[in-house]
């Protein structure tokens, strides 16, 4: 994702903190800011990054994508892993309120461990079909696993 400094990201989903603990560490004026709607998820994401979050580089709230409320354009980079949400054909409203909070030239990565053509492919629809332009990559992931990222791009 080449992560900057000064970056503002959104993790949709975030489990165990994981992503954002490598995310809060690039980070120096920006912020990550995860969600997840389990409870569970984002009590043990909280406490994995207890030292980012008391520096401010990171922000975890259970919540749903639906009620993330920030201004227009605040994020530099969104991302998801292993998020249904996009093969299974996330709902216009959800797609809306992603595109609302990307910044112009922003990036939006979909990324799955154990991918098929057909999520890919529903991934891929999916977001040209709300205005991306999107290009995938698929990557080896350590004893023979496979990590794809469909990453898309506003066109406005």
């Amino acid at each position: 994702m080449a992560i900057a400094p000064d970056d503002q990201v959104l993790e949709i989903g975030c489990g165990r903190g994981t992503a954002v603990f490598l995310v809060a560490e690039l980070l120096t004026s920006g912020q990550i800011v995860a969600i997840d709607r389990s409870a569970t998820m984002a009590r043990l994401a909280a406490q994995r990054n207890e030292i980012h979050i008391s520096s401010g580089r990171a922000e975890i709230r259970r919540a749903e994508l639906e009620s993330v409320d920030f201004p227009p354009g605040h994020f530099t980079k969104i991302f998801a892993v292993n998020v249904s949400l996009f093969w299974l054909g996330a709902a216009t409203p959800q797609m809306d309120r992603l595109r609302r909070l990307l910044a112009p030239q922003g990036r939006l990565y979909v990324f799955g461990e154990r991918p098929t053509a057909v999520n890919v492919s529903a991934t891929e629809r999916l977001l040209a079909t709300h205005g991306f332009a999107t290009s995938t990559t698929i990557a080896p992931h350590g004893q023979g696993r496979v990590l794809s990222c469909v990453t898309g791009t506003l066109t406005r």
